[in-house]
């Protein structure tokens, strides 16, 4: 039985992601619950009185917050496996960093959608930087 490839929403494109939130708040540290925030207001810009986003804006978008924990918990295991973040344990809960690897993989992603995503994150990183 062969296994079925996810081509949207996979581990690879939520790591891309999950990279560059967290090169974009270093040197702070994020939980599971605040990556899955960022992800969906990186993508939904609009959403937040933000430019157009990056993704479509489809009906019932806001399940997404639901529905991505698993595949960010998932993705997180194997960026961690792979040295590209690192993980600190405090009275807080479990979070995670971007590493000395983070930056130096990002650095050489030029592709628009990724340039796009930087972008994002740097706006909704100054937009709630003062929240947390």
């Amino acid at each position: 039985m062969s296994k079925v490839i996810k081509v949207f929403n996979n581990e690879l494109e939520m790591g891309l992601r999950i990279l560059i939130i967290l090169e974009t708040v270093y040197p702070k540290s994020y939980d599971i619950e605040m990556i899955n925030y960022y992800d969906y207001f990186i993508l939904h810009t609009k959403d937040i009185g933000g430019d157009e986003s990056l993704h479509a804006d489809v009906p019932n978008r806001y399940g997404e917050l639901s529905v991505k924990r698993e595949l960010i918990r998932n993705t997180t295991k194997l960026l961690l496996s792979r040295g590209l973040i690192d993980v600190e344990y405090s009275n807080r809960g479990i979070e995670y960093k971007a590493s000395e690897t983070t930056s130096p993989f990002l650095v050489n992603l030029e592709e628009k959608y990724t340039k796009k995503l930087k972008e994002n994150a740097i706006w909704v990183h100054n937009k709630f930087k003062t929240y947390s």
